[in-house]
């Protein structure tokens, strides 16, 4: 399931720069390979976001690694790794503004439980508030 994409908007200007939030689910997953495939066809940049609520990084990095390395297509596009410390959509937010994305695209998780309850509600919010395009991707 793909939605909320304005692809009038996207189109008139091209992808220069797709930000992807992961929290290293399938759903992102699908993100990222969705990412990947736009990337190649715009010669965009992708910035891969990890955010921390409450501690420092320990091994996210190389788990943003392994990720990536699921897609052996991701090595004919830039990837860039970032790990913040925050609220999840406030970064996700924050880091737009800074990286001049121009879409997001950000799993919508369906499942049922508190961390799963959590990417939902991140998910509503940078819909909400994002001032790019965002591609929901439900899995």
């Amino acid at each position: 399931m793909v939605n909320d994409i304005s692809c009038t908007e996207v189109g008139r200007k091209g992808i220069k720069t797709i930000l992807v939030p992961t929290d290293f689910s399938e759903p992102s997953d699908v993100a990222l390979q969705i990412a990947i495939e736009l990337a190649k066809q715009q010669s965009a940049t992708i910035h891969l976001l990890h955010v921390l609520r409450f501690r420092q990084p320990v091994g996210e990095i190389e788990m943003m690694e392994r990720q990536i390395a699921k897609f052996p297509e991701a090595k004919s596009v830039e990837i860039v790794l970032e790990i913040r410390k925050g609220k999840i959509h406030e970064e996700v937010l924050n880091m737009q503004t800074e990286r001049n994305v121009d879409l997001i695209i950000i799993a919508q998780h369906r499942q049922t439980g508190s961390q799963y309850a959590l990417f939902r509600s991140v998910t509503e919010k940078v819909k909400k508030k994002a001032q790019c395009s965002v591609l929901v991707v439900g899995a």
